[in-house]
């Protein structure tokens, strides 16, 4: 028995099957999510006033309206692209990467279908990373084409600019906003993971653990980054589940888009989609990781790092999987789930009322896909180039942390700044570990309680300093209000004394 499913298996108390104990928690982690959704939204439409629960309603009837319009100019905007090189005046450098991601797209496909019926392994792993590369590659490229030119294809520059230049320095405790700080730190969680897991992997092959160790401290990172592939017959049980949810997401967009199209009198009401949106951010790196997991674990097979897919998080060296299908499966499942809910929870501009944890769309997207980015880097990027996997995680992270403070992607600057304090966590950890993993002589002198020392003592230094430089900023802002405010006075009475003149 696996050493994940003997944790589980003492926790149900020895008697149950860990893999039915895996999948009811995983099951009911989600029911509560969604069943906890349902209910916010239910209870606070029934506490509301019903004149202001009609408006709310024609407020959000707008605010849907234009998620369908962006949504509709990101997909338009993805999939036409000039054949001519006249054609793709001015936007060369973006139509040019955008037809050589494409071209690296369908050979990485070409040869990953040969590979597997040839079963070579190594070239499995290389076709696969090449595909999801050139994936993300092609629609953050798309993407950041579709942020220049939406003030033309949407036609309400007032919006933008508005949203542009919209901030506000507190925000409220409401119900919304505690459940969008919830969300900011599971997000955080995860992606601290991934160096985290990738130090666990190293001090193992050091070494300094004993058999049982890496299990029990993959299974702990499992269980926070919604249970990646604890098991081999859970994942299998959580890899169709995704499968399943993606094709009934695309299913139901295309029945909408089709019905509509052909019956524009009688529209499907879509106001519901605005309820949507806290989940799909919510299970945005949970359902994605999962997918880059399972291909990363299905083309280690056969490969020098094949022993990581017998071990820790990556559990799909089950006989009974069919590596073909499970990876077909897999790479399908990513592209659509990708596009789609990229798409998705970056099409949602609506101006936010003060004191709400809103963001702008332009900085979900890139900090999405840059988790993505680290997501693919740890996960699929091959041991025997840890130290380039290093480097790129740090310049990866560092992209966020520069990104976060020079745009300002929530409107609430609280946000921002302690959003910044946990992307230079990440950045710290990663680094640590980039320099931990490839010196191995530095690993196996430091004893796990000094490399825990390091790491903590590193996040508390940047708590300490960012909370002073918070004091400060709070005492220039009152200085500098009080200073406005007299201003203000000495005019008043300047005029009131002309006047009286």
């Amino acid at each position: 028995m696996e050493a994940s499913e003997q944790h589980a298996n003492a926790a149900a108390g020895g008697s149950a099957d860990p893999n039915t104990v895996l999948a009811v928690i995983y099951f009911l982690t989600i029911g509560v999510i969604v069943l906890g959704t349902g209910i916010y939204f239910f209870v606070m439409a029934r506490i509301t006033d019903p004149e202001v629960r009609l408006m709310d309603l024609m407020v959000t009837q707008r605010e849907v309206q234009h998620l369908i319009d962006n949504l509709s100019s990101q997909f338009s905007n993805f999939f036409r692209l000039p054949m001519r090189w006249r054609n793709m005046k001015p936007y060369y450098t973006h139509h040019s990467l955008s037809w050589a991601f494409i071209v690296s797209l369908f050979a990485s496909v070409v040869v990953l279908i040969v590979s597997l019926a040839l079963k070579l392994p190594q070239v499995v792993r290389i076709s696969t990373l090449t595909f999801v590369a050139s994936l993300n590659a092609l629609f953050m490229t798309r993407q950041h084409l579709y942020y220049i030119r939406r003030t033309y294809l949407t036609y309400d520059a007032e919006h933008y600019l508005v949203l542009d230049t919209t901030s506000f320095h507190h925000f409220n405790w409401s119900v919304f906003n505690v459940v969008q700080i919830g969300i900011l730190l599971f997000e955080f969680v995860q992606l601290l993971s991934f160096p985290i897991r990738d130090l666990v992997d190293s001090i193992h092959l050091a070494g300094q653990l004993d058999s049982d160790s890496p299990d029990t401290a993959s299974f702990i990172i499992g269980i926070i980054s919604m249970f990646a592939n604890l098991s081999s017959k859970f994942y299998v049980i959580q890899l169709w589940f995704l499968v399943a949810v993606i094709a009934c997401i695309a299913a139901v967009m295309s029945t909408i888009h089709v019905y509509n199209a052909w019956w524009p009198h009688k529209p499907i009401a879509l106001y519901w989609v605005k309820y949507l949106l806290p989940l799909a951010n919510l299970l945005y790196l949970p359902m994605l990781v999962m997918l880059i997991g399972s291909a990363a674990c299905l083309s280690k097979l056969g490969t020098d790092d094949s022993k990581g897919a017998a071990s820790g998080l990556l559990r799909c060296n089950d006989p009974a999987i069919n590596k073909p299908l499970y990876l077909s499966f897999t790479v399908v499942a990513y592209t659509a789930g990708y596009v789609i809910l990229t798409a998705f929870v970056t099409s949602f501009d609506r101006i936010p009322i003060r004191g709400e944890i809103h963001y702008r769309s332009q900085g979900v997207a890139f900090l999405k896909n840059a988790s993505m980015l680290l997501s693919i880097d740890f996960l699929l990027v091959a041991n025997s180039y840890r130290h380039i996997r290093s480097i790129l995680s740090l310049v990866i992270v560092l992209s966020m942390v520069c990104f976060n403070i020079s745009t300002q992607p929530c409107f609430v600057d609280q946000i921002n700044y302690w959003r910044t304090y946990g992307l230079c966590c990440i950045l710290w950890v990663s680094l640590i570990v980039a320099m931990l993993t490839n010196e191995s002589s530095t690993l196996t002198k430091l004893s796990i309680g000094g490399i825990a020392g390091s790491l903590s003592v590193g996040v508390v230094v940047l708590f300490i300093l960012f909370v002073i430089v918070r004091r400060i900023n709070l005492a220039a802002m009152k200085a500098n209000d009080r200073g406005m405010e007299r201003d203000n006075l000495v005019d008043s009475n300047y005029e009131m004394a002309q006047t009286q003149q």
